[in-house]
C-alpha cells in the first residue's frame, strides 16, 4: 500500500530503441530468460535495488522462478523463490478473495450494505451509511477522499476497532459512487464487517480460507513471519543511497496491506485467479465469483489515480494500455488488446507489482526490497512484451530522466520566504492530541524533537518559516510532515496545526492537535 505510489511524471517520455531478447513469443514454447535475467541485474545496480524476486507464469505452469540480488545491503544473503517481502496494497485482492470466499460459502453477500454486518459502523453521509456495501469498499467507490484515515493507523498505529471508529470522522469528498478514490480505511470497515460476522479476525479468515488451502506456506498478514528466516530487508532511500528500515507494523488497516510473500506463493495465487479460482485442484472461488472481482466497473478518469495512470503511461506506449480501471481489490488495463488484472503494492522499503492475463496466458510478479514502484512495473512490460509478440524495449530506460529525483529520498520542503520564529524551539516543548492520536515535543542538546506517543516514531522537528515547522523522521521511510503553531489567547502556545507537504490528507479527520495541560 503505497502511501504515494508516483508522483512528478509525465505521461509519456521518449521511446528508448529496442534492445536483444533470446525469448520466444510462441505460447507453447519456454523461452530463454538469460537476457531478461541480465537487464534485471542491470535495473538493480543503477536503481539501487539490493534484491527482487519474480515469478512469470503460465496458467498450467511456471515459466521463471528465481531470486536476484541481496535481502539486505552490505550484509550478503542472496535473496531466492522463497523470500520473504512485504507485499504492501497487492494485499487487496487477497481481502477481496477472502470475502468471496465467504459469499461462496453462504456467509455474507458482497452487495449487501456493511452497517448490517457492522452496526456500530458510521459515515457522515447517511446515505451512504445505509447502502455503502462490500463491494463499494472494495471498489474504491464509498465517496470519501483518497487516503482519508491513513494518518489514523499508518502513523498513529491505530487498531481495527479504532479505524472503523474514524470514519463517522471523515467528510466526504464527493457523492456516494460518483467517482473512484483509492482509500485503506474502507478496506478495513469490510473485514471488521466480516470479522463481526464469522467472529473470526481478518488474520484467520484470510489465513483459513485463501493461504492454508493454496499451500502458500511462506506468507502470512502478521509480522511473526519475518522472525523465521530468509526474510528480506526493507530499504528507503536516504540521497540516493538504499538504506535498511523496519518493517512497518499494518494493524488497524491489515486487510489493506499487511500480507508477507514470497514470489513461489505469488506464482500460486496468480495461476490460481487465471484459472478462474482454482488450483491443483483445490477451489478457492467459484469461477463467476473470481471473474466478478476482477470485473472492470470503473475506468479511471479526471484525477483519479494519476500517479499509476503516468508511471504507466511513461513505461509503455500509451496507445497499447486502454481502459485503465478497477474492480474489487484489483485493477484492469487493455495491453495490446488483451485484459490484464493487475495491481502495484508499497509498504515501507518494499514494492511489488503483479499481472495476469488469460487471453494471453501470461502471469507476472516482482517482489522488492526497495527502490521506486516504478522498478518491478518495468520488468512486467518488459518480461511480458516478448511472450505476447511484441519487439523487445528497454522499459525502464524511459525513466532514466527522473531516476534521480525518485529515488533522492525524503527532503525538507522548499521555503519561499523565510520569517523569524514565532518562538524558540523550547516554547513548543509539551504534550499534543486529537482524535488522530498524541504526541510530544521535547527539546536536547541535539535540537527539538517530535515522538508519537504510541508508534513511538521520532524525528527532529526544524524550523522552516514563521510559526511552521517540519520533522524529518529518524525512519526515511517515513512522510515528511509539518506543524503550524496556533496561539491561544494569552498569546501562548496553544496548539499545532498538522500541515501536509504532499496530496495526502493526513489530518483531514482533525488537524489541530491541542496543548495538554502540564501535570507534572
Amino acid at each position: 500500500m503505497l502511501v504515494r505510489l508516483f508522483a512528478g511524471l509525465p505521461l509519456l517520455l521518449g521511446l528508448a530503441a529496442p534492445v536483444a531478447y533470446a525469448g520466444e513469443p510462441a505460447a507453447q514454447q519456454t523461452p530463454s530468460f538469460a537476457a531478461f535475467d541480465a537487464y534485471v541485474e542491470a535495473a538493480m545496480r543503477t536503481w539501487r535495488v539490493p534484491g527482487m524476486a519474480i515469478a512469470i507464469v503460465r496458467r498450467d505452469r511456471v515459466l521463471h522462478l528465481r531470486g536476484y540480488g541481496v535481502r539486505e545491503e552490505g550484509k550478503g544473503g542472496a535473496v531466492d523463490a522463497d523470500t520473504v517481502f512485504a507485499i504492501g496494497s497487492n494485499g487487496k485482492s487477497f481481502t477481496s478473495v477472502t470475502l468471496g470466499a465467504l459469499e461462496d460459502s453462504g456467509t455474507i453477500d458482497l452487495r449487501s450494505p456493511i452497517v448490517n454486518s457492522l452496526p456500530r459502523f458510521r459515515m457522515q453521509d447517511a446515505y451512504a451509511n445505509d447502502n455503502v456495501t462490500f463491494e463499494d469498499a472494495l471498489g474504491h467507490r464509498s465517496g470519501l477522499a483518497t487516503q482519508s484515515g491513513l494518518g489514523v493507523w499508518y502513523m498513529f498505529g491505530a487498531n481495527v476497532d479504532e479505524l472503523v471508529a474514524s470514519v463517522a470522522h471523515m467528510p466526504p469528498a464527493r457523492t456516494f459512487r460518483a467517482g473512484f478514490a483509492y482509500n485503506n480505511t474502507m478496506f478495513a470497515v469490510a473485514a471488521a464487517a466480516a470479522s463481526a460476522t464469522t467472529g473470526l479476525s481478518y488474520e484467520e479468515l484470510v489465513r483459513t480460507k485463501l493461504l492454508q488451502p493454496l499451500r502458500m506456506t511462506r506468507s502470512s498478514s502478521t509480522l511473526d513471519i519475518t522472525t523465521r528466516g530468509n526474510v528480506a530487508t526493507p530499504h528507503a532511500y536516504v540521497a540516493g543511497v538504499p538504506t535498511p528500515v523496519p518493517y512497518h507494523p499494518v494493524l488497524g488497516a491489515s486487510a489493506a496491506g499487511s500480507m508477507n510473500s514470497t514470489a513461489r506463493d505469488m506464482a500460486r495465487y496468480v495461476r490460481m485467479m487465471m484459472n478462474g479460482g482454482a488450483l491443483d485442484g483445490v477451489r478457492i472461488l467459484r469461477p463467476e465469483t473470481a471473474a466478478r472481482l476482477q470485473q472492470l466497473r470503473h475506468v479511471f478518469v479526471d484525477d483519479e489515480m494519476m500517479d499509476i495512470r503516468r508511471l504507466i503511461g511513461a513505461l509503455e506506449d500509451p496507445g497499447r494500455v486502454t481502459n485503465l480501471g478497477y474492480g474489487l481489490g484489483l485493477a484492469s488495463m487493455t495491453y495490446d488488446g488483451a485484459t490484464y488484472t493487475l495491481h502495484g503494492g508499497g509498504i515501507d522499503g518494499m514494492t511489488s507489482w503483479m499481472a495476469w492475463s488469460p487471453e494471453d496466458d501470461i502471469g507476472f510478479v516482482a517482489l522488492t526490497n526497495g527502490g521506486n514502484i516504478a522498478v518491478p512495473a518495468a520488468m512486467m512490460f518488459k518480461a511480458v512484451r516478448p511472450l505476447i509478440g511484441l519487439p523487445d524495449a528497454d522499459i525502464l530506460g524511459r525513466m532514466e530522466p527522473l531516476r534521480k529525483a525518485l529515488t533522492a529520498g525524503p527532503s525538507l520542503p522548499e521555503v519561499r520566504e523565510r520569517l523569524p520564529a514565532i518562538a524558540p524551539a523550547s516554547a513548543l516543548v509539551g504534550a499534543y492530541a486529537n482524535r488522530l492520536g498524541a504526541f510530544h515535543v521535547t527539546s536536547g542538546t541535539g535540537g527539538a524533537r517530535v515522538r508519537i506517543d504510541r508508534t513511538g516514531y521520532e524525528g527532529a522537528l526544524t524550523h522552516l518559516s514563521g510559526g511552521r515547522y517540519a520533522v524529518m523522521w529518524d525512519n526515511p521511510a517515513l512522510p515528511v510532515w509539518g506543524f503550524e503553531i496556533e496561539l491561544a489567547p494569552d498569546g501562548s502556545i496553544g496548539a499545532l496545526r498538522g500541515v501536509a507537504f504532499d496530496d495526502i490528507p493526513w489530518f483531514a479527520i482533525d488537524p489541530v492537535f491541542t496543548r495538554q495541560s502540564d501535570k507534572r
